[in-house]
């Protein structure tokens, strides 16, 4: 939990070193960037990250056949990263000046072009990570390390006097050389070709459920903010991401306590130990919710002291925080429910309820966004919050027998 509370605080840092060194607009092009690279990186990496999980847990792996699986997945999702590749590369000036209508936006994404199997690799790895149960690790490099470069970059190029998407060059080398660290951290220089793992095509089949739930889970949370680039300026998408930053505080410990239930639950789920499985669900949301309960609160009523700390203009946010901060205490009581479906061979159902919040949320979206601006993302959010968690816990209850409710 240290690295955790560790990696928000840095996190905090962050956002508060670009909106001082280079202004709340450039933190709204940041986001928007951070956020298609982050939707990409789900789409390119085929649902694989949350196969290896369940894979290595329902099986037991042991290391060195997960290692092999790991290089099978990395044969797969590098070469789907070529596609994104040059579609950024040779799309940059359109997407810039046609879709977004902002012609600074060419060099980000220019340097996301470059960056997109980086940023893969990097999520294929922490998720490894945790199907191993290695949990030091994962902790480091998803919470420490990148954090750590990317505020040494950010420095750096302030003092140089750059500014716009060096912001985002410096996420990219950030993810870069933790990529470098991860290579030597789990690899050995020794093949291990004798060992057996499951075949490419089975590999394929298993991820592709995940993969688009996965993807459209995501897209649920960045919806909001890409139809926020297309129709309000960059101070206001800055605003928005802000609060969008503080509110995911909540988040951290949801992802804390899913990080050691997750392949619990697949490993569980394997051996049909479903008493144990029901009660380490339940346990889990129980915990989360304890401890969500508090942080709602606070930002409930400090939510202007708390924006006013990044930025004297993110205050007029502080109605779409309380919104923003409501949707996470809801997902904190209704467990962790796209987790469990996955886990539990329920990944074609979860794939059906996001695919039915994701076209509800775009829609919903777009109505709210063109009256209330920010404050109306944050309502379609709270909406899509609700329906999601809703046909979650009624879906595990249905198949599972019980509700995951706290």
């Amino acid at each position: 939990m240290q690295f955790r509370i560790f990696g928000l605080g840095i996190s905090f840092l962050i956002v508060l070193l670009i909106n001082r060194f280079f202004g709340v607009a450039v933190f709204g092009e940041y986001s928007l960037i951070v956020t298609i690279s982050q939707i990409c990186s789900l789409f390119v990496s085929f649902g694989i990250p949350n196969t290896l999980i369940k894979i290595i847990g329902n099986r037991n792996y042991d290391y060195p056949a997960a290692k092999k699986l790991l290089i099978k997945s990395f044969k797969i999702t590098l070469l789907f990263a070529l596609i994104p590749m040059l579609i950024f590369y040779f799309g940059r000036h359109f997407l810039s000046n046609s879709i977004f209508k902002n012609a600074g936006l060419d060099s980000y994404f220019l340097v996301f072009a470059v960056a997109i199997p980086i940023f893969v690799a990097h999520e294929i790895f922490v998720y490894f990570f945790i199907a191993t149960k290695n949990f030091l690790k994962f902790n480091l490099f998803m919470f420490v390390v990148p954090n750590v470069l990317l505020i040494g970059f950010l420095v750096l190029f302030h003092f140089l006097g750059k500014g716009q998407y060096f912001t985002f060059l410096a996420f990219s080398l950030a993810i870069f050389f933790t990529v470098i660290i991860e290579i030597f951290t789990v690899f050995e220089w020794k093949s291990k070709d004798s060992i057996e793992v499951q075949s490419t095509k089975m590999l394929l089949k298993t991820a592709s459920p995940f993969f688009l739930s996965g993807f459209l889970m995501y897209l649920l949370n960045g919806t909001s903010i890409i139809i926020l680039g297309l129709m309000v300026d960059e101070k206001q998408l800055g605003i928005y991401n802000i609060a969008f930053k503080v509110a995911n505080l909540g988040l951290l410990i949801i992802v804390s306590i899913s990080t050691i239930t997750t392949p619990k639950i697949a490993q569980l789920f394997g051996e049909n130990n479903f008493i144990e499985l029901k009660k380490t669900i339940q346990n889990a949301t129980k915990l989360i919710s304890i401890l969500t309960i508090p942080l709602v609160l606070t930002v409930l009523i400090f939510n202007q002291a708390i924006l006013s700390f990044f930025s004297s203009e993110a205050i007029i946010g502080g109605n779409v925080l309380i919104v923003l901060i409501l949707g996470v205490l809801i997902n904190a009581m209704s467990g962790n429910g796209d987790q469990i479906l996955n886990m539990t061979n329920n990944q074609d159902i979860l794939r059906n309820i996001t695919l039915v919040c994701f076209i509800a949320n775009v829609l919903i979206s777009i109505i709210f966004i063109s009256f209330y601006g920010i404050l109306g993302a944050a309502f379609a959010s709270l909406f899509t919050n609700i329906l999601l968690n809703f046909l979650c816990v009624y879906y595990i209850k249905k198949k599972l027998g019980f509700y995951t409710l706290f």
